[in-house]
């Protein structure tokens, strides 16, 4: 259902945003 891209993507994008938070 996700493209192993997609997941990827999402995944960076999470660590972007946890970053932020912190």
């Amino acid at each position: 259902y996700l493209t192993r891209r997609r997941r990827i993507e999402i995944a960076h994008a999470l660590c972007l945003s946890e970053r932020q938070i912190k």
